[in-house]
């Protein structure tokens, strides 16, 4: 079904998938190549750069953050005469991209029930979570990527813009940088609880997070984690866990690390038996 949107004609699929479809020309006052949308209240064209803001985005994902392990490390080497390195990690999606995938599950679980329309939309938590991704990475070293991740989410709303106009009011804005003049947050100065709502899911989700980092034992993990992205794809997660240890453990390759626990794929430590079931066998 084709549905008319303020600066858009969205196409709704079967189920939750859509694609909307936005006419645009060149913005001759952008040197960054950005173009302009029409906009069917204001019955005028604004600013826009989506090729500019994935550019940007994409150069503050390669970004890469210093992630030290050194407590771990610290308590390996007091352990262990010789330790073999840590194998180097895939990053297939990186930190940032993870943290808006995560940013993104957390609101939509939050205001699954709303009805007001309230929720944050995507394009100011990406922009947020990306300015605030290339502040950490440049300014501060991390032991752990989750850590990094904690950062990131905590210092997302410095990068919001405020203005006090008359009567004591205040004007939001979230810049896209890659055009002048484009506010992801202009909806908030017409409707201050647009405001509001990014603010209390903000809170939401920063203490879930640090509710992950101290959640101690399995079940209270598992606990927290429901809580904050829905239990289906938290159990999914947890069952390809399972499935990998127990595939390490039946091929010899799980061990335990002093001070860091279970890990496969590494040298050293002490090999973790396979399971025949048997008793004491």
């Amino acid at each position: 079904m084709l549905e008319e949107k303020p600066r858009c004609w969205r196409l709704n699929y079967a189920g939750e998938f859509h694609l909307d479809i936005t006419p645009s020309i060149k913005n001759p006052g952008c040197p960054a190549g950005g173009e302009l949308v029409p906009d069917k209240k204001l019955q005028e064209w604004k600013p826009s750069n989506p090729k500019g803001f994935k550019a940007l985005f994409d150069l503050r994902a390669a970004l890469q953050p210093r992630i030290g392990m050194r407590k771990a490390a610290a308590a390996m080497d007091r352990a262990m005469e010789e330790v073999a390195p840590f194998p180097e990690q895939a990053r297939l999606k990186g930190v940032l991209r993870r943290t808006v995938q995560l940013a993104k599950r957390h609101r939509d679980v939050y205001f699954e029930t709303d009805k007001t329309g309230s929720a944050p939309i995507s394009i100011i938590i990406t922009t947020l979570a990306a300015r605030s991704y290339e502040h950490c990475v440049q300014q501060f070293e991390y032991d752990t990527e989750f850590d990094l991740l904690s950062d990131i989410v905590r210092l997302m709303p410095n990068f919001i813009e405020t203005r006090e106009v008359r009567g004591g009011c205040i004007e939001w804005y979230v810049w896209n940088e890659t055009t002048a003049g484009e506010n992801f947050a202009e909806k908030w100065n017409a409707k201050p609880q647009l405001a509001a709502a990014f603010f209390d899911w903000h809170t939401r989700f920063l203490a879930q997070t640090e509710a992950v980092a101290s959640a101690a034992g399995l079940d209270a993990l598992t606990k927290s984690l429901s809580a904050g992205f829905g239990s289906s794809p938290v159990k999914m997660a947890f069952d390809q866990m399972t499935k990998e240890v127990s595939a390490a453990r039946t091929q010899g390759k799980l061990v335990l690390l002093p001070s860091v626990g279970l890990m496969s794929g590494v040298d050293g430590g002490t090999a973790v038996r396979r399971n025949t079931f048997f008793g004491a066998d």
